[in-house]
């Protein structure tokens, strides 16, 4: 066939293309469903040198890249070429670019001698089926997937078939009705799909078992063959009849010679020779051994016979299912078991005989269960099932996975007799490590947590319950490269799991067929915290180096709410709007690890920091470059680590990829983000200059409008023409409230979302002096509207906050006195070791100053420094460390940290420094904490109650127009309350750090979020 239509050639993919297919993709988003992500020649260039593909054809008009069609060799099922991946652009559809691009796979298919090619869509593609099916796929009629399969190549490269398209076009001759439905024939539970030929020349019929993906009937002008069996599910063990049919057209006799093969689960003696006039039919019996039950993704067991007529060959084949008479399923309710207590186990039993059987199954003797009896009797009908639940008393944790001893008494009187060894359940408890296998999955389990390998494809999912379908999954890992997809399909030399230590290991070896000599082992470790460990070795077990090796291990995770370190930050993705790994630059990764809330559950993942991770569509994958694997060398690969709420936080989990044991603090941004220049919420000049940012790669689309406090400051439309994911602007705050709020409002493609950020307009200037009451001298600052006041004769703190005259501080300064619990009682606010009172503190040196400060980014604050020397406590003595009160000229916040000047000898490993502070309004019961819990408001000063301060708003007094926000600060392990009728305590604890982040103090009469006024926390002292 040509491969050039009008301007439209096809070519194989060069790197040099990349730039153009990802021009491609952007302009294609409408026909996979509206897609916003972007792609880029970088994006491009990485994902086709590790997609492992066989061939990657483009359809080219000019230099624009139109169509894509790569080809690849079929994971899921020996014997198939694949097309993962179809493209044609959608101002190019209608020109046949499609149809050019597939046939060019179908005759690479039939050039290789592979006997088909598969491809998956979805039933909505209506378009593309009409399609596919003319150049010659079958649509599988199945409920999990949509499958098509192509045997045109089979069809080509059949000897006894070549002559029949001799010089005849099979595409151009075939005669086929074209429905956008499932495709076949049903008959005696076989499906066949059946291609038709018709010409002047030549007419023909082929016709496919599907199970078997092979030819079972033939019929030329010449010749008719066809093999048959009465029924498409069979049992093992049990002789089934076969015939071959062949009808000679011809005028002259043929010699016809027929070989049944022997292999995998087939028995057959199936073989003859004779000379046909006009019709024979042989007939033999086989026997299909007993084995795993067939799974619908792969080539199910067959029976086969080579065929020569007259010196052409053909094979043909009928595929079967192989079944015992009965199938059992055991299940179980609950993750937990406990000893002594009785439960039940539910068995499916399902009769696979064509006839009603009484069956008798009698459980083998186990340590793991009592059971009041162990032999029981149900009678089912042909192709019925029923539930039998069978009690027990859990007697030790494992997994219980009896012989079943099993006696069908048919109607007739016959009697057989099998065994099911490969049904079982997990008796899980607290600690318990163990592993278990049935028909279809191995598992380990560690406590209440399992991993699930399933049989079919070695993909691997975990969980803290006993569901296989899990948000998380690992795929079984490729070696390359190219990457080879041999182990999906391959069967493992060996499986075995054991216990080590805390965990339970689970350990898979394959042996390589497309590399020689070379072994791949597989390790996944189960720990009881939930952390799933999994790694891999390499062996060359051959006398040469191996060179330029590298693995493949990639995963699927339905995330969320997910957290990823991007250039330096930590993006927060939405809760709301799904994140698949492909609306990600994997380029911008700047952390080996991703944190994700699914549903309730916290799942993180981290990998070694020298792995290349890359982002492809819905996947997932991590790049171990092996290099040269010296001879008889074995390579141990560090490990990947799975989490499933082992971590509460992302901080959390990136602690544990960066393998330190103290959690960090990396600035945690949205998706979609507001960002100041340099990050400085203190704007110190006329015009804000700020940044609008999406963490996605989808472009911004839609248009951009800028408030400041509410009042539009411009608005902008960009299209994602422009592709752009940044958009920069400056607004002018001469005149702007000292505290404001800045917001971008995205009206992009089907969201709007405001972005919020807190800018802080410094005004005026600090004023620092002393004052003497009572022969007490007191430190005052004031910056217009917020004045503090520390008297270190007095108190080792703050005693005085007031805001436009209003006192917030709760104080008994100048005496201090006894109250309620506290004795003595100051009130105010300050900040001190654990361990160490009041009472004690007033025995230490205390004195106090003004420092000018500077942030680290640059903006300049005055403080009341309040030093303290601990001279006479057994614990603490030899500490020196100072509390710094600080404000901004004109602006309503107090900032507070604590330094560290000396530690006295003192390992503050496991030490606390605590804040406490006392507030009121004109009176204690003026107050009222607003929060968002379910009890929004309290009232202070009515009743004794402890306080989770986490997720409190903000606290006001009826009398005051201000609110009091309270940002503590980041490494606040604890932020509580307590109240009663005397007074209103605010407590704080913090691991104690040679300088602490700072927390605020904020005053203002709007309702502000606290996401909002936490951007204060970019500024560290």
């Amino acid at each position: 066939m040509s491969q050039i239509t009008n301007t439209i050639k096809i070519e194989e993919y060069r790197e040099e293309h990349a730039s153009a297919i990802a021009k491609m993709w952007n302009h294609s988003r409408d026909s996979w469903g509206g897609d916003t992500r972007v792609h880029t020649e970088e994006s491009v260039k990485t994902k086709e040198a590790n997609a492992g593909n066989i061939a990657l054809y483009l359809a080219l008009d000019g230099e624009e890249v139109v169509g894509y069609c790569s080809l690849s060799e079929y994971k899921e099922d020996v014997g198939s070429l694949y097309i993962p991946l179809l493209n044609v652009r959608p101002d190019y559809h209608g020109k046949k670019i499609g149809k050019m691009l597939v046939m060019k796979a179908v005759e690479q298919t039939i050039e290789l001698g592979w006997p088909r090619v598969d491809l998956y869509t979805w039933p909505g593609n209506v378009k593309a089926v009409p399609l596919y099916k003319k150049c010659g796929f079958f649509w599988e009629d199945r409920d999990d997937t949509t499958h098509l399969m192509n045997f045109i190549p089979a069809v080509m490269n059949t000897p006894l078939l070549k002559p029949v398209f001799a010089g005849v076009d099979w595409y151009e001759t075939s005669v086929r009705e074209i429905e956008v439905k499932p495709d076949g024939l049903k008959e005696s539970g076989f499906t066949f799909y059946q291609y038709e030929w018709k010409s002047e020349q030549v007419s023909a019929r082929v016709r496919f078992e599907r199970s078997g993906r092979g030819i079972s009937f033939i019929e030329t002008d010449d010749y008719l063959l066809e093999l048959k069996m009465a029924d498409h599910e069979v049992i093992e063990e049990l002789p089934q009849k076969v015939e071959l049919i062949f009808v000679n057209k011809t005028a002259k006799p043929a010699i016809l010679k027929v070989d049944g093969n022997n292999h995998e689960r087939v028995v057959s003696t199936f073989k003859d020779e004779l000379l046909v006039e006009k019709r024979a039919v042989i007939s033999d019996q086989v026997i299909f051994k007993k084995g795993e039950e067939p799974s619908e993704w792969k080539t199910h067991p067959f029976f086969s016979v080579n065929v020569s007529i007259n010196g052409e060959e053909c094979e043909l084949r009928l595929g079967v299912k192989p079944k015992q008479p009965a199938n059992l399923t055991a299940k179980m309710d609950g993750n937990l078991s406990f000893l002594g207590q009785q439960q039940t186990i539910e068995f499916e039993v399902e009769n696979n005989l064509k006839e009603e059987a009484v069956f008798e199954l009698e459980f083998s003797h186990d340590e793991h269960v009592s059971l009041e009896k162990n032999t029981f009797s149900v009678s089912l009908k042909k192709n019925e099932r029923k539930l039998v639940a069978i009690p027990f008393v859990v007697r030790e944790f494992g997994y219980y996975q009896p012989h079943i001893a099993i006696k069908a008494q048919k109607e007739n009187g016959t009697e057989l007799t099998f065994g099911i060894s490969l049904v079982g359940v997990a008796l899980k408890g607290f600690g318990e490590k163990f592993g278990g296998e049935t028909k279809d999955y191995w598992h380990i389990y560690n406590g209440s947590y399992q991993v699930n390998i399933r049989k079919r494809d070695y993909l691997m999912t975990a969980g803290r319950n006993q569901q296989m379908n899990q948000p998380f999954t690992f795929f079984v890992p490729k070696l390359g490269k190219p990457y080879s997809t041999e182990f999906s399909k391959k069967k493992p030399e060996s499986v075995e799991w054991y216990v080590e230590q805390s965990a339970t290991i689970i350990k898979m070896v394959f042996h390589s067929s497309e590399f020689e000599d070379v072994t791949l082992t597989l390790f996944t470790a189960l720990y009881g915290d939930g952390i799933v460990k999994k790694w891999a070795e390499v062996q060359n077990g051959s006398n040469e180096t191996k060179q330029g090796f590298y693995l493949n291990q990639s995963i699927y995770h339905e995330k969320s709410h997910a957290y990823f370190p991007l250039e330096k930050e930590v993006i927060e993705f939405s809760a709301i709007k799904a994140v698949d790994f492909g609306d990600i630059h994997s380029q911008h990764l700047t952390g080996n690890w991703y944190f994700s809330l699914d549903h309730g559950e916290s799942t993180g993942f981290c990998w070694p920091a020298e792995c290349k991770a890359n982002f492809d569509g819905w996947q997932f994958y991590l790049e171990y470059e092996l290099g040269a694997i010296k001879s008889k060398e074995r390579i141990v690969l560090e490990p990947c680590y799975l989490s499933i709420g082992a971590f509460r936080t992302w901080q959390e989990q990136e602690a544990f990829a960066n393998k330190v044991s103290n959690i960090g603090h990396s600035q945690l941004i949205g998706e979609k983000a507001l960002l100041l220049e340099g990050n400085n919420p203190v704007v110190n000049k006329e015009q804000l200059s700020l940044e609008l940012k999406s963490s996605r790669t989808s472009f911004l689309n839609g248009s951009i409008e800028l408030f400041l406090n509410d009042e539009s400051k411009g608005s902008v439309q960009i299209s994602s023409e422009e592709e752009k994911t940044k958009y920069s602007a400056s607004i002018p705050v001469m005149d702007a409230p000292p505290i404001s709020m800045v917001t971008g409002s995205i009206f992009s493609d089907s969201t709007t979302t405001n972005v919020n950020q807190l800018a802080i307009v410094p005004k005026g200037k600090v004023d620092a002096y002393t004052e003497e009451v009572e022969g007490i001298t007191s430190y005052i600052l004031d910056n217009g509207i917020i004045r503090i006041k520390a008297a270190p004769a007095f108190y080792p703190g703050l005693y005085s906050l007031s805001h436009d005259e209003n006192e917030w501080f709760d104080t008994s300064f100048p005496e201090k006195v006894a109250k309620g619990w506290w004795n003595p009682w100051a009130g105010g606010m300050k900040t001190f070791p654990s361990q160490l009172t009041t009472f004690s503190l007033m025995k230490e040196t205390i004195t106090a100053e003004f420092i000018d400060l500077e942030d680290k980014l640059g903006n300049q604050w005055k403080s009341i420094a309040v030093h303290m020397r601990i001279l006479n406590h057994p614990i603490w003595k030899g500490l020196h460390y100072t509390q710094y009160f600080a404000l901004l000229p004109g602006v309503p916040i107090l900032a507070y940290f604590v330094k560290i000047v000396d530690s006295g000898g003192k390992s503050f490993l496991s030490e606390k420094l605590e804040t406490d502070l006392y507030l009121t309004g004109d009176s204690l019961t003026d107050l009222s904490v607003l929060s968002s819990f379910a009890e929004k408001e309290m009232k202070v000063g009515i009743e004794e109650q402890g306080l989770n301060l986490k997720n409190v708003s903000y606290i006001s007094s009826k009398a005051r127009k201000e609110k009091l926000y309270h940002i503590e600060g980041e490494e606040i392990d604890v932020f509580e309350g307590y109240m009663n009728k005397e007074a209103f305590e605010i407590i704080l604890h913090q691991q104690i750090q040679e300088t602490t982040k700072p927390g605020f103090i904020v005053f203002d009469q709007r309702e502000i979020s606290k996401p909002i006024l936490e951007n204060l926390r970019w500024i560290v002292f």
